[in-house]
C-alpha cells in the first residue's frame, strides 16, 4: 500500500481540526452508534441501580426494613389463607348443623303430633268408660234413666246449629225404655224473653226407645233475632219426667 492511501485512511479515522489562535492541532476520536447506545444503557441502568440503593438506603434510615416488610406480606397471605379454609369448614359444619336441626324439628313435630294423637285417644278412651261406668256402676248409685249429654254444634249455615243428646239407664236394666225429648230453648227476641220448643208440633218427635243408653240428634234452626241463652232437655218416658238445663254454648 502506499504512502497515501494509508494518510487518506487515517484521516477518515479522524476529524482534523485546527485553532486559528494557538496553531494546536486537536485529534477527536469518533465512535460508533452502536456503542453510544450502550453506554447510554448502561448509564441509565447504573442511574436506576443507584436511584434503588438510596431510596432502599433512605427507607432504612426512616425505619423501613424491606426484606421484614416482603415477610410480614408473606405471613398475612398464609394467615389469610388460613382463615378462608377455616371459614369454609365453618360454612360446611354450620350448614350440617343446620340441616341436623331440620331433621331433629322434624322428628320433635312427627313425636308432639304421635303424643297429641296418643292423648287424644287416651281421652276418649277415659270419656268411653267414664260413659260406661255410669251406666253400670255410677257413683250416686240410683237406678233408673238420666240425661248423660247435650253437645251443640254451629252449622255452616246462618242461624243453624246440631245437637247430640246422649240418654243412658243406670243399674237396672231389665226395663226398656219408652217416651219422647223436647229441647226449650231460652233467650232474648227483639228485646222480648223468648221460648222455642224442638221438636215443633209439626216436626218429626224424638222417639225414647232403649235400654242401656240411646243417642239423639238433629238440627235446630233460630230466628235471626234471636239469641239464645239457655237450652233445656226434658224427657218423659215410664210415668216420669227428666230435666236438665245447660247454659248456651258460646260458639
Amino acid at each position: 500500500m502506499s504512502w497515501g492511501c494509508l494518510v487518506v485512511n487515517k484521516l477518515k479515522l479522524f476529524k482534523i481540526n485546527w485553532r486559528n489562535k494557538t496553531g494546536e492541532l486537536v485529534v477527536r476520536p469518533r465512535y460508533s452508534s452502536k456503542l453510544m447506545l450502550f453506554l447510554a444503557g448502561l448509564s441509565g441502568a447504573l442511574l436506576i441501580i443507584a436511584g434503588s440503593a438510596i431510596y432502599n438506603h433512605g427507607m432504612s434510615m426512616a425505619g423501613f426494613d424491606r426484606l421484614a416488610a416482603i415477610h410480614r406480606q408473606q405471613t398475612l397471605r398464609d394467615e389469610l389463607t388460613h382463615l378462608r379454609s377455616e371459614n369454609q369448614m365453618l360454612r360446611a359444619g354450620l350448614a350440617e348443623a343446620q340441616r341436623a336441626v331440620q331433621m331433629n324439628q322434624a322428628a320433635y313435630q312427627q313425636l308432639d303430633k304421635s303424643l297429641s294423637d296418643s292423648a287424644n285417644q287416651i281421652l276418649k278412651l277415659r270419656e268411653r268408660v267414664a260413659f260406661y261406668q255410669d251406666i253400670i256402676s255410677p257413683a250416686d248409685n240410683i237406678a233408673g234413666p238420666r240425661i248423660q249429654t247435650l253437645r251443640i254444634e254451629r252449622l255452616a249455615g246462618p242461624n243453624q246449629y246440631q245437637y247430640q243428646l246422649m240418654l243412658i239407664q243406670a243399674l237396672k236394666h231389665q226395663q226398656t225404655i219408652y217416651g219422647r225429648a223436647t229441647l226449650q230453648i231460652s233467650g232474648v227476641a227483639a228485646g222480648q224473653n223468648a221460648v222455642l220448643t224442638f221438636p215443633g208440633p209439626n216436626d218429626k218427635p224424638l222417639v225414647v226407645n232403649f235400654k242401656y243408653f240411646q243417642e239423639l240428634d238433629g238440627k235446630i234452626t233460630l230466628a235471626s233475632n234471636f239469641t239464645p241463652q239457655h237450652v233445656t232437655v226434658s224427657v218423659t218416658a215410664g210415668g216420669q219426667k227428666l230435666e236438665q238445663s245447660y247454659a248456651w254454648p258460646k260458639l
